[in-house]
């Protein structure tokens, strides 16, 4: 490191691989697609909006000035798309329920083909044309992206996708044969399309086998010159990141740390995304059989069943389940039946989750006081007490509406040590809320003073409560361009920049019932 003129390196950071001669990039991030197989809801944008961001995506790469006529030392060379995690969501489903095995039950001998099926599913609605004649759910997501990517190929720019693992597609890291459909169907790339850059680049990063046909999806990605550190941001959240023998949640950042358990943290099974989001699934699957299409009210409560996961925190929607099959069922009497279907199936549901051991092995200690608190009233079967109980666990689990400064200045691309390599830009999702904040230092590094968080949000539908009463659903997404410019002359002020693109959308289809 003393002959390139940078300082040493912090334990366990892995920088992405730099070129020998710069070339002008274009790196784009989007986060949180959470592409199902839709058995309990479609949770991931429709094929019109990927259609608009990728049109958008290559208009940036053909114009980074948005300028008729690109001067040649602004043409991009290189574009660098970087899925920041939860970009296939295998845990929202009803595979596992149906099959009565669960996302951490992993030694179960069906584990490894559940998880082949949903992502089979996943392939055939988001990775693949859809038929003129098809009435499939459909997204499109991979389809969109691959057909964008070839066309920049073509034209001459090279093009790297990172996947980086989030929450919800951490069962990849530990089922071989689904990180390869993975790959090939949903990113496009064969083993030999995997340069032996990006193969060392892993392996150095998560420790792994560099020799592995399908690399592992990293954990992070941090580039000095984008200035950029990304990462899921899972680590944060002690509900999905697993506690293991020498590292804790409240321990923070410490990739070397992972790097020597094999980053078992974020791929073991933890309470939030594996427990609790398995039994939420079960709970739609098993209230889905349950209600009887001919009753009046049905057909509205399979509607919210099935958008049950755009609501943030998911708990809320089980709060407007319960209240609207009440008042259903006192507008008309015929209907008191789907009351009594969502009521008995949410208790049973709740039973089921408090019966498996995973539930409290992977809850923290304080979680597991409102644990034995909410087992020993739910055994009271009282409607009013069910709906409060949920009322306060989504009140416990509302992300973040900002993020505070304790946890903002705890980020590693702020940390001494990394603000001294050049990063300044630290980007991440997970929360499904976009945020941004800037903020500085006494000792800025390399003569800059300016320092940037950004959250990228979730690209989705989600459901939203209007100002007076009553909710609605609308298409939302947030993308960040960081333009690096590197043959532009030498200090030229225009050579560096970013920018969000955000999406905000209503129309008739979401206004559909």
């Amino acid at each position: 490191m003393a002959d390139t003129g940078m300082p040493p390196l912090p334990p366990g950071l892995v920088l992405w691989p730099a070129q020998a001669d710069p070339s002008n990039r274009l790196c784009v991030l989007i986060s949180d697609i959470h592409c199902t197989d839709c058995t309990v809801g479609n949770q991931t944008a429709a094929e019109t909006d990927w259609q608009l961001f990728f049109e958008q995506l290559e208009f940036a790469v053909r114009n980074p000035g948005d300028k008729a006529q690109t001067p040649a030392l602004q043409r991009i060379d290189e574009l660098i798309l970087i899925l920041n995690g939860d970009i296939i969501d295998l845990i929202r489903t009803s595979k596992w329920a149906q099959a009565g095995v669960y996302p951490w039950q992993r030694n179960d001998p069906r584990f490894e083909q559940i998880v082949l099926d949903i992502m089979s599913d996943i392939i055939c609605i988001h990775a693949r044309k859809r038929p003129d004649d098809s009435s499939q759910p459909y997204s499109g997501f991979f389809y969109w992206m691959r057909q964008s990517m070839d066309k920049l190929r073509d034209s001459g720019v090279k093009v790297t996708i990172v996947p980086i693992v989030g929450n919800h597609d951490k069962e990849l890291q530990v089922v071989p044969s689904a990180r390869q459909l993975f790959y090939e169907e949903c990113l496009g790339l064969t083993a030999l399309d995997v340069s032996d850059a990006y193969r060392a680049w892993v392996g150095a990063q998560m420790g792994g086998d560099r020799e592995e046909r399908y690399p592992l999806l990293p954990f992070y990605l941090a580039d000095t010159r984008l200035r950029l550190l990304a990462t899921h941001g899972q680590w944060r959240d002690a509900d999905n990141a697993r506690a293991t023998a020498n590292w804790r949640p409240g321990d923070g950042w410490t990739p070397k740390q992972w790097q020597q358990e094999g980053y078992r943290a974020f791929s073991d099974p933890c309470f939030g995304d594996t427990v609790a989001a398995g039994m939420l699934s079960h709970f739609i699957w098993c209230a889905s059989k349950r209600i009887d299409p001919a009753l009046p009210g049905a057909r509205r409560l399979c509607n919210l069943l099935d958008e049950m996961d755009l609501y943030r925190p998911s708990v809320a929607a089980v709060v407007r389940l319960l209240s609207e099959s009440r008042q259903i069922a006192r507008k008309n009497p015929q209907a008191r039946g789907l009351h009594d279907a969502m009521l008995s199936c949410f208790r049973e549901s709740l039973v089921l989750w408090l019966g498996h051991p995973e539930t409290w092995s992977s809850a923290w200690r304080s979680t597991r006081l409102g644990l034995h608190l909410l087992s020993i009233l739910t055994k009271l079967k009282w409607y009013w007490l069910d709906v409060s109980l949920m009322r306060l666990m989504a009140k416990v689990q509302e992300p973040e509406s900002d993020i505070a400064d304790r946890a903002l200045f705890g980020l590693p691309a702020f940390m001494a040590a990394y603000r001294e390599l050049g990063l300044r830009l630290h980007v991440e999702g997970h929360t499904h809320v976009a945020l941004e904040a800037d903020l500085q230092f006494r000792q800025p590094a390399l003569g800059r003073n300016n320092f940037t968080y950004i959250n990228l949000g979730a690209w989705r539908d989600a459901v939203l409560r209007k100002r007076n009463r009553g909710f609605r659903r609308r298409a939302i997404g947030r993308a960040l361009f960081i333009f690096d410019l590197a043959r532009m002359e030498k200090d030229h002020p225009d050579a560096y920049r970013f920018y969000t693109r955000d999406m905000i959308s209503w129309g008739d289809r979401l206004d559909s019932w």
